[in-house]
């Protein structure tokens, strides 16, 4: 390796590395790491090609990333232009969509993080451990970590956000069932344990930017839920709050003290707009940098366009057309397994989807997960059993409405199950709102629960953003007690098979509870689950070194502009 490649990544390693980039470095030095380990750690931490290539050749692989033929030199400086569809509140606790959650993550950050290949990393904690039965974890934070004002984080910050995000009663972060307020405790200036209410052997993701309501704030902000964007969305993220006009524009600007090194960006403008399409619109009017994520369709005229760069990431994000199993003309189990036998699955995913997407079998066990069965039997269409089911079930003339919201490609998915139950003689009609009506309560002040269209028509397509475990998808989507329970799905069985798989450690068990719940849904199809989507969306050709994220983050630390 010639001195100057050397010298550029010395430099790099004690001028603009962090603390996690060089740890990276130090076990692929170390031997920890493979080749294409350290290309996926390395990019994940926004690690140019060019530095990734001449490190590998410094360990005897030179060439190993084949694309780079000399280093590239990161440029600092500029601002970049992000649009975000509009959203509701910016509050941790309360945060509910994409929009909200994508720019409250730029200054907000997480104990940990699950990487795009569904792998815990650390982030504001370094490290981990469980006590025997995995009930007790504690967690090791960062020290030097410093929130936006310059005030250091400790335990007593991570404590206070996480009593808020099991103690307030709107809190939308699902932690509840986990532990409770009184379960998170200090153990020492940087240290925190969680004392669970049974044991999870994957505790670790569920403190990560997928529980996307988790950030880490400020002792006196978080012991009032409500004040976080009123004082500022004080964070420890690589961007600071400068001026916020809530549902319309945000001005960030770099945090000079980021614990994980200096962000080559200046800083990042926010804008909302109403809708996607008008981002498809705005990006291509040199209006905004980066959209947050797009449709398929309107990806596709972005590809084979010098001027832009087009991203697809697999994830395990998918769409739940939840039916009623209480009451209403869905309750009948045979008349559900009907519905979800009219699909032409491969063909759907190829049709909406662009083939975006992989196929799903009505659950929620992604191909990605390390826990997902791999032998449970794929449903396919079979409009004639679908026919016969309805005659038992007496439903002949089954007719009924698919409740949804205008955003991305719900209507088309919509419109799909429409034609394909009509082979079937199914009557499907399409109810399509907008966000806050879809997901506010009906009336206006009425009790959330029994009144927000999502959570009680007779069926609901509703999206739900990607998950390094399937935790939170039981917990809430699928078990009796679940708050997003939008099936009313109850089913003492399913609950006790869950509880196993949540307390399991070993991937064996995890599988061997997933594949008795698989079976459990399929028999009583509360929901139907078409596809998990691929993450697409666009930028600017000129935009280095950003990796999107299945949940919707936008994360820019390490990305910069050429």
């Amino acid at each position: 390796m010639d001195r100057e490649t050397r010298r550029a990544i010395e430099e790099y390693r004690r001028s603009e590395a962090g603390p996690l980039e060089n740890n990276v470095i130090d076990e692929l030095f170390a031997g920890e790491l493979d080749r294409g380990e350290f290309l996926k750690r390395g990019a994940m931490f926004g690690i140019s090609a060019g530095i990734m290539g001449g490190l590998l050749g410094l360990v005897g692989e030179a060439g190993a990333a084949p694309a780079v033929q000399r280093l590239e030199q990161v440029k600092r400086g500029g601002t970049i232009r992000v649009g975000l569809p509009a959203g509701g509140s910016l509050e941790p606790y309360l945060l509910n969509d994409g929009g909200a959650l994508a720019l409250s993550g730029i200054p907000g950050e997480y104990l940990t993080f699950t990487d795009p290949q569904g792998r815990i990393r650390p982030w504001l904690a370094t490290s981990w451990k469980p006590n025997a039965n995995a009930t007790v974890w504690t967690f090791q934070l960062r020290k030097g970590v410093r929130f936006h004002d310059g005030q250091e984080m400790t335990s007593r910050d991570v404590v206070a956000s996480f009593k808020q995000y099991v103690g307030a009663k709107e809190s939308n972060a699902g932690l509840s069932p986990y532990f409770d307020a009184a379960g998170v405790s200090a153990a020492g200036k940087y240290a925190v344990r969680f004392r669970l209410k049974s044991p999870i052997g994957v505790f670790p993701y569920l403190v990560s930017q997928t529980t996307y309501q988790a950030i880490v704030q400020r002792a006196s902000d978080a012991a009032r839920p409500g004040q976080w964007v009123k004082r500022g969305m004080i964070g420890t993220g690589a961007f600071r709050m400068r001026r916020l006009v809530e549902k319309r524009s945000a001005e960030l600007v770099r945090h000079n003290r980021y614990w994980g090194g200096s962000p080559p960006l200046d800083g990042v403008r926010v804008t909302y707009f109403t809708g996607s399409a008008p981002l498809v619109l705005a990006l291509r009017g040199n209006q905004i940098d980066l959209a947050m994520q797009l449709s398929p369709q309107e990806v596709e005229p972005f590809k084979n366009n010098s001027r832009f760069k087009t991203y697809s990431l697999p994830t395990a994000a998918h769409r739940q057309l939840c039916m009623r199993t209480d009451e209403g003309p869905l309750r009948d189990p045979r008349v559900r397994r009907a519905v979800a036998l009219v699909v032409n699955r491969p063909e759907l995913v190829q049709k909406v989807m662009l083939g975006a997407a992989t196929v799903g079998n009505d659950n929620p066990f992604w191909r990605g997960f390390a826990s997902s069965a791999r032998d449970v039997q794929q449903r396919k269409q079979n409009i004639q059993l679908a026919r016969d089911l309805l005659r038992a079930a007496n439903a002949s003339n089954l007719k009924f409405n698919v409740t949804t919201w205008n955003f991305l490609d719900h209507t088309d998915h919509a419109a799909a199950m429409q034609v394909y139950a009509r082979e079937a003689g199914i009557d499907i009609g399409l109810e399509v709102m907008d966000v806050s009506k879809y997901y506010d309560a009906e009336p206006a002040g009425a009790d959330y629960a029994t009144t927000t269209p999502w959570l009680n028509r007779t069926c609901t397509l509703t999206e739900y953003g990607a998950r390094g475990v399937p935790n939170i998808y039981l917990t809430r989507c699928y078990m009796s007690t679940g708050d997003w329970n939008a099936a009313h799905y109850k089913n003492p069985a399913f609950d006790s098979v869950a509880r196993t798989y949540l307390s399991a450690a070993e991937i064996a068990a995890q599988r061997t509870a997933t594949k008795r719940m698989a079976g459990l849904l399929l028999r009583d199809t509360p929901v139907i689950t078409n596809y998990f989507i691929n993450y697409v969306t666009a930028s600017t050709s000129k935009l280095r070194n950003y990796v999107p994220e299945g949940i919707s983050h936008v994360r820019l630390m390490k990305a910069w502009l050429a």
